[in-house]
């Protein structure tokens, strides 16, 4: 009796074993849910086939996988090809199944093996998946070759070749990168996709390989002031100055609304491979930044459709930034005559004879480098005018306007004052502006409050009217135009 019930359990392990099929999981695996994406370094393909049995699915893996092979290749209508171009393909497929079968005993150059299995779907079917990798610099290169076997290849294209790699050994990159566009655009006319990619590859690394240098840059610069100097780099192949040549120059300017922006400029390299560029008016003060890199636009001449993923690849390699120039662009606001008129009232609005306030900022901004002193106005001049008004009577008076470039003005008043004790707390503000006299507008402003405590109550008011004028001279130094 146990011998019959151990022979039968030994059947249904066998039969079970055979319905699962030697190989074949019950489930996809996690990674056959998405096919891997290409990187910058890597293509991807996947081959997939579904059959009754685990050999069938195979085959037609590996012919769904030479199908996506076959189409990232671009050698078009295989009815046009060489029959030596043909026989090289079928070869080539041959070489890239067996590398799939048996990746321990046969190599394609560039290609990994990343994912290979078999599993029932849920009609009992076997669906076989296979994941490879290729380096995209060897599979550019195989792709090259068998252009070049199946006759995709132009003989104007492989005389433009020869110019081009004849150029390169003569040192002379630049020339050599604009005979491959002119190469890339006979590939394009000839539906060559390989020989258009090979082309455009080759312009990318010639340009790239271009040696760039800062020669010289502004000794000074100020804001609202173009530098007497040019940005000087030099531009070179293999020591060769590259001369006659387009760069693509960055800058910082400003955009319609005031906020910092990139500015572009593209110049030529005179003979000796200089190229010299000096910045337009800087509109901020602090670090200016010029960068240089080749220009692709000479090099999209020749090309039908210069719009695409190849294309637009290669933009944004070859006019990424070579080089750069750094100098400091100072505000010009410590050169310009500034006066300052600054009106203090008490807590009823009536005007005070002190300068507190107009001292604060006279010796902040003095101790800074700044070109300030106090006007002599009278309060009441100031109390009955509006900012308009006062602008307009300054430039038409000599006495300020052929002194003073710009004005520091304002009304600051006391808003509170308290006794407790022996202290006293004040409490003052106001708002204060910077202007141009003789644009007649406002450049800056700014509304100021500020406390102060003292034993004695004059001089609790002073401190906070002098607090008050200082950090508005703060705020100039660190931020005015």
């Amino acid at each position: 009796m146990r011998t019959g019930l151990l022979a039968l359990l030994t059947i249904i392990i066998f039969l079970a074993s055979c319905a699962s099929g030697p190989g074949v999981l019950d489930q996809a695996p996690e990674w056959a849910e998405s096919a891997p994406q290409d990187s910058a370094d890597l293509l991807y393909f996947r081959g997939s086939g579904t059959a009754e049995t685990l050999a069938s699915a195979k085959i037609d893996a590996v012919s769904d996988l030479n199908d996506a092979i076959l189409a990232a290749l671009e050698l078009g209508d295989p009815e046009k090809w060489a029959s030596a171009g043909t026989e090289a393909v079928n070869e080539f497929l041959a070489r890239v199944e067996q590398a799939v079968r048996t990746p321990e005993y046969t190599q394609v150059e560039g290609l990994t093996l990343v994912n290979k299995d078999g599993w029932f779907d849920k009609d009992r079917n076997v669906v076989y998946t296979v994941d490879i990798s290729w380096d995209r610099d060897a599979f550019d290169r195989q792709m090259t070759e068998l252009a070049e076997l199946t006759g995709v290849t132009s003989l104007e294209f492989r005389e433009l070749e020869e110019r081009a790699n004849r150029a390169e050994d003569d040192g002379n990159a630049y020339e050599a990168a604009l005979i491959w566009s002119m190469a890339a655009g006979t590939a394009e006319d000839n539906a060559n996709q390989p020989g258009y990619r090979q082309a455009l590859g080759q312009v990318e690394r010639l340009l790239n390989s271009l040696t760039f240098s800062v020669v010289s840059f502004p000794a000074e610069a100020y804001v609202g002031q173009r530098p007497a100097d040019p940005v000087v780099f030099s531009v070179a192949s293999r020591d060769k100055p590259v001369g006659s040549a387009e760069f693509l120059i960055t800058y910082i300017t400003s955009a319609r609304d005031g906020s910092p922006t990139v500015g572009e400029a593209r110049v030529f390299s005179d003979n000796s491979g200089l190229v010299r560029f000096r910045p337009p008016a800087a509109a901020f003060p602090g670090v200016q930044r010029v960068t240089i890199a080749p220009s692709i636009e000479p090099f999209l001449e020749f090309l039908v459709e210069p719009e695409n993923s190849y294309v637009d690849g290669l933009i944004a390699s070859v006019e990424s930034p070579s080089a750069e120039a750094v100098y400091e662009v100072l505000s010009r606001i410590r050169e310009i005559p500034m006066g300052v008129l600054i009106l203090e009232t008490d807590l009823a609005g009536n005007a005070l004879s002190s300068t507190a306030a107009a001292i604060g900022l006279l010796d902040d901004l003095s101790a800074d480098g700044f070109d300030v002193d106090i006007m002599t106005l009278s309060p009441q001049e100031m109390l009955n005018r509006t900012e308009r008004e006062l602008l307009r009577d300054l430039k038409a008076d000599e006495r300020f306007s052929d002194r003073y470039e710009r004005v520091i003005h304002g009304t600051v008043s006391l808003e509170s004052f308290e006794q407790n004790g022996g202290n006293f707390s004040v409490r003052v503000s106001g708002t204060l502006a910077m202007s141009d006299i003789q644009r007649q507008v406002t450049l800056y402003r700014s509304e100021i409050t500020k406390t102060s405590r003292a034993s004695d109550s004059q001089q609790a008011i002073s401190s906070a009217f002098r607090q008050l004028g200082r950090s508005f001279a703060e705020e100039l130094i660190r931020q005015a135009p």
